[in-house]
This record gives structure tokens, C-alpha cells and sequence, in this order.
């Protein structure tokens, strides 16, 4: 999507749709509904987090797509490495001790898809609109990725299209999920290159170990994927991802989880 192509979206209805890597941005201040109660300088707030992560996007090559509700969203038509490497430093950025309370709950969410942007308005009302899949599947990470203890999400249609993703940087694979409006599936992985210092350390001794259990999980072997995450979680009792799969192992040794359940991390 050219600037050409943006800027001839001046009149409703117009559209122009691309391929590219999504990143969204979301923070306690987009979630915590009794804060937007209370209003507290919300939008000065949100607005100051959109600045330092416009000028991440500009610096790495991408742009601001939108903000919204769910976050701050950019995009990147090029290297998806850029795109990777503004997230993580975004993250480290926002652990900054004067950016600590501006970026708390700080998670990022990455996808790659189609992206459809237009203009839609009436009576001299015209206003911008992103339709994408991509872009709420970003959404969805972002805002997921605090259950997992993570600051980075990315799916594997966008970890597919960087150079040497395993070599270049530290991951782990979280396990699977399944987007039901397109029915289809992908793996999920956490890049904790963004995470503290602590955490990512305690990720990368603990790798082998939790990836052993989820390919475990997957192949229907729940009781001794239960003993690889329980053996994990005695000398990193934090990580949220294992305590996720010994709660998943037990409900499927139980007989209680559902199909999805048996194959899926996550479900939207």
C-alpha cells in the first residue's frame, strides 16, 4: 500500500487492501474498565503511548495503522524482522523507569495477512476504518499475552517470515491455536527477548523442558506432559504458561475438556 494508494482514501467508500505484518500495542490503560470509568487523563495518557510507539514503528520502517479500544496498531509491509525487532524494542523501552507506569500490563501481539483500509462517512463526516483479520488476531495476542506471563505473541504465519526466527531469537513454541472464523490453525509462539531480564533467562534454561511437554500435550500424552510442566515449575514457579498446561493435562486426565480443548492453547 503505497502513500499514493493512502492517499487517495479521501472519499467514503474508497479501500485499498494489502499484505503485511501487524503489530498491536495494548496496556492496562486500554483494559482496565474502571479506569476509562473514571476517565483519570485516559486519553493523554493512551495519547503519549501512541507517540513513543509511532516513533518505534517510524524508526523500524512501519507506520501507525490505527488506535483503538483494543490498542495501537502499525503495520509493516516489508521486513517482518523490523516489525519484530520494534516490538522488542518497544518493550524494552517501556521498562524504562520513567516509561514503567506509562506502558504497565505492556503486551504485543503480531500477525501476517491481508489488511483492508478505507474511508466511511456520511454528510461530511469521513472517517478512516481497518478491517482485518490479521489485525484481531494481533489484537487478540496482545491482550493475551499477560496470562502467559509474556509481553510478545506471534503467530507462526508471521514467524514464518523472518530470517532464521529459531537462530535470531529466543522463543518458545506455546502450542496451538485455532482461529474458528477462518476455521484454521497455527502455532503460537512467545519471544521473550522482550521479557525482563530474569524471566527471559529463566525462559531459555526451561526451553527444551516446556517444549518436550507441549509436544507431549499434543499427542495426547497428558500425564507425562503433566510431569515435564510440574518439574518446570519447581525451579521457575512463575512461569503462567506450564501452570496453564498442568490445569489443561488435568482436565483432560479427568475426561473433562472438550475436543478444542485437547488440541488448542487458545480458541477465537
Amino acid at each position: 500500500m503505497s502513500k499514493n494508494e493512502r492517499g487517495r482514501l479521501s472519499e467514503p467508500g474508497l479501500s485499498v487492501k494489502t499484505n503485511a505484518v501487524v503489530v498491536n500495542v495494548s496496556t492496562v490503560y486500554f483494559r482496565d474498565s474502571v479506569m476509562i470509568n473514571r476517565d483519570d487523563g485516559l486519553i493523554s495518557l493512551i495519547n503519549m503511548q501512541t507517540e513513543d510507539v509511532g516513533y518505534a514503528l517510524e524508526k523500524h520502517g512501519g507506520e501507525l495503522l490505527c488506535v483503538t479500544r483494543t490498542g495501537i496498531s502499525g503495520m509493516f509491509e516489508g521486513s517482518c524482522d523490523d516489525a519484530l525487532k520494534c516490538a522488542i524494542t518497544i518493550c524494552q523501552q517501556a521498562e524504562l523507569e520513567e516509561r514503567k507506569p506509562l506502558f504497565k500490563g505492556l503486551g504485543i501481539g503480531i500477525d501476517y495477512g491481508a489488511v483492508c483500509v478505507g474511508v466511511v462517512g456520511h454528510n461530511g463526516f469521513n472517517m478512516p476504518m481497518v478491517m482485518s483479520e490479521t489485525m484481531d488476531t494481533a489484537t487478540f495476542l496482545s491482550e493475551t499475552a499477560q496470562k502467559y506471563n509474556s509481553h510478545i505473541l506471534i503467530t507462526s504465519a508471521a514467524a514464518s517470515r523472518l530470517n532464521d526466527f529459531q537462530q535470531s531469537y529466543n522463543s518458545r513454541r506455546l502450542g496451538k491455536i485455532y482461529h474458528s472464523a477462518a476455521d484454521r490453525t497455527e502455532e503460537l509462539y512467545d519471544v521473550y527477548d522482550g521479557d525482563l531480564a530474569d524471566t527471559k533467562y529463566s525462559k531459555m534454561r526451561s526451553r527444551l523442558f516446556f517444549e518436550t511437554g507441549v509436544g507431549l500435550f499434543l499427542k495426547g500424552s497428558y500425564l507425562e506432559a503433566r510431569s515435564y510442566f510440574i518439574e518446570l515449575l519447581k525451579f521457575d514457579r512463575n512461569d503462567a504458561a506450564a501452570k496453564q498446561y498442568v490445569f489443561r493435562c488435568d482436565s483432560c486426565i479427568a475426561g473433562n475438556a472438550g475436543d478444542y480443548e485437547k488440541q488448542y492453547l487458545e480458541i477465537r
